[in-house]
Formats: structure tokens, sequence, C-alpha cells
């Protein structure tokens, strides 16, 4: 089963352990998480949150089975391309689609891009990708999205993608003292461009195998 895929500037891999370090990294800084319901964590309660994640999809890996939560590590390409643990090329974030409990086909759509790594435009293609992966290879109907109103580089990423703003929480969000509203948004399959063609020529480039 594959489990890398690229594009011109990045390369996702399911999540493994030994990406813990650099993720735990991230998500310990008070700039990555500003606009999270969550941290800036601690080490250990990164390491606690996505080794059930990541041990999940690697006994479904291991199976044959398609994960029902997709967590991906995000690099660089290396320049030059190369196979050697020096060559994995430079860690840019990690994104998700957690499958829903109880709507089967649905998922919540989320990632964390490191502060190096801010104002590259890479934040709308890892959108993209979980977008392209979701209705080309989880099968999904549907994708959910939120964010707080005043992030608002989450909200131009969604709308870019296509995400329909479908509710608004008042003062839901209590981050770092203040209050925001909470914004819902939704993806539907049917809302993507008719016909095949104009979604697989936008993606055609994740080609990578591992």
């Amino acid at each position: 089963m594959k489990t890398a895929w690229s594009s011109e500037r990045l390369i996702y891999t399911f999540c493994a352990r030994a990406d813990l370090t650099e993720i735990a990294g991230m998500l310990a800084k008070p700039t990555v998480c500003k606009w999270l319901f969550f941290g800036p964590n601690a080490p250990e309660a990164t390491h606690a949150y996505f080794e059930p994640l990541i041990d999940g999809m690697a006994e479904d890996l291991a199976a044959g089975t398609r994960p029902k939560s997709n967590v991906f590590t995000v690099r660089t390409r290396p320049e030059p391309p190369g196979d050697g643990p020096e060559d994995k090329g430079g860690f840019v974030g990690q994104c998700a689609l957690l499958g829903d409990d109880f709507s089967e086909g649905a998922y919540l759509i989320g990632y964390q891009l490191d502060d190096t790594q801010w104002r590259k435009g890479y934040g709308t293609e890892m959108f993209r990708f979980l977008v392209w992966f979701a209705f080309t290879i989880a099968g999904a109907y549907r994708l959910n999205g939120d964010c707080s109103s005043g992030n608002a580089a989450s909200v131009k990423i969604m709308e870019r993608c296509g995400f329909v703003l479908e509710g608004l929480q008042r003062k839901y969000w209590h981050v770092r003292s203040e209050k925001h509203d909470h914004l819902i948004y939704g993806l539907l399959a049917e809302d993507l461009p008719e016909g095949a063609a104009p979604w697989q020529e936008l993606f055609s480039e994740y080609t990578l195998d591992k």
C-alpha cells in the first residue's frame, strides 16, 4: 500500500514515531499554537496524543487496510533528491484527516505548520493535498473544518480550497485570555468541480511511491 506522496515542493508520508521529536518541538511553540484550542504542549502531551494514532495507522497498513485516520508528516523535497537519512528533506509540519466515529466517510481536516515555514504557500498546498487525498484515496463524502474567527490565514485557506461557512458559535474559543467566535466549515464531494478530470489534473503531481 502506498505510504508517501509528493508534489513539486513537498513530500507527505504517514506519520511515524521517529517524526514525533520534530512535531513536539513545533507544538511547544506559542507562535504555532496561537490560534489552536490546545498548546503550547509539553513533549509528553504531544507524544501521548499522536502515538495511538500512529500505532493505529501502522496496524491498519500492516493488515493491508486503509487507515481510518490519516496523519501525515510534511517535509520539503531534498535538493538534489537522495536516499540517505540526510536527504529526507526539511521539516515543514503535519496534517491529518481524522475519521468521524459516527459518520463513515466524514473526516475532520487539520494542519499545523512550523513557524520557520510560514509565508511560503505551504499551508494552502498541505490543505489541498488533504482535500485531494480525502476524495480520491480515502473515499470521503464530506470534510469538516473549523477555526477561530481571528485566524485569518486559516479562513483564507479553507475558502480558497472551496470550503463553505456553515455555522458560527459566538465566543466559543478561549484563546490566550480572549474569546473568539468559532467558525464551522464544510466541503462535500458534490461541491467539487464537475467531472473527474479537472480535479485529478489539479493533483496529478502526487506520484511518489514508497
